[in-house]
């Protein structure tokens, strides 16, 4: 009886009854290869599932709750052991981590409904920028990988540079071209180094004066999505002493202990009109 009970295939009505996931649901996890049938009957195309699989259309059903897209899931779902727990938890930490951009945005847009005006939300201080040769590559990302992408491709110059016989004089900048945001933006590598007397070909590289800065320093994790209140704040800053920003913005950013540390730097002149 329990052989036979075991054996037994369960429509696709009686598997969603026993993981709670809907018909539709189970059809859409058919079509991705998430969730196979144990059959599909050639004549009807019913689909019927083993009492085996219930573990895991439950394990799908929470990881769905986890609101975890379904390429992730698929990559737990189909890890073993300790690397599919080792995913989980790194999964979850993005999730916490997307929790607490989303209260940052959210007591943002409450500071600016209130709109009241008055110092500056974060610390601002003005910087002398030396005059600069820099080698420069261009690139593209959204803000969720910008952090990701800069660092991987810095690290690529640098090595780059250094074959080529250059010597790179201190750590990167990432130019901000675009707007930082969900959409793919234009960024620029700019990495100092000492002014070569032969340029090597395939290297580009650009002379940058020197300008006086306004420098605004911020922590952030992988996403960049705090730059924004930075160049907010760098924006009013001018805008209150009627400076004009030149240039675009310029974002270093250096790993330590406590995390990554953003700052962004922004070139300023007094404004003509403000004269």
């Amino acid at each position: 009886m329990n052989a036979v009970r075991a054996s037994r295939l369960l429509s696709i009505g009686e598997f969603a009854a026993a993981t709670q996931l809907t018909p539709k649901a189970l059809r859409l996890y058919d079509e991705q290869r998430l969730l196979l049938p144990a059959s599909i009957d050639a004549a009807n195309g019913y689909r019927y599932y083993s009492r085996a699989q219930v573990k895991l259309g439950r394990l799908i059903r929470t990881l769905r709750d986890m609101d975890l897209p379904l390429e992730e899931i698929a990559a737990v779902v189909t890890a073993e052991g300790a690397r599919a727990e080792m995913l989980l938890r790194h999964f979850a930490l993005e999730l916490d981590r997307r929790f607490a951009r989303e209260k940052r945005a959210l007591q943002a847009a409450l500071m600016l409904m209130r709109a009241s005006p008055g110092g500056d939300a974060l610390a601002i201080v003005e910087r002398e920028r030396d005059a600069m040769t820099v080698v420069v590559s261009a690139f593209t990302a959204t803000r969720e990988r910008l952090v990701e992408s800069y660092r991987m491709q810095l690290a690529r110059m640098r090595d780059t540079a250094v074959r080529a016989g250059l010597s790179p004089l201190a750590e990167g900048y990432c130019a901000l071209i675009d707007p930082v945001s969900d959409e793919e933006g234009r960024l620029e590598i700019l990495l100092p180094l000492a002014a070569p007397p032969v340029v090597p070909n395939g290297v580009t590289l650009r002379r940058m004066p020197a300008a006086t800065c306004a420098a605004c320093s911020t922590r952030t994790d992988a996403h960049a999505s705090e730059f924004t209140a930075a160049l907010d704040a760098l924006f009013d800053w001018f805008d209150r002493r009627g400076y004009r920003a030149m240039e675009v913005p310029l974002a270093s950013i250096d790993v330590r202990d406590a995390g990554l540390q953003a700052q962004i730097l922004w070139a300023y002149e007094l404004n003509p009109l403000m004269e």
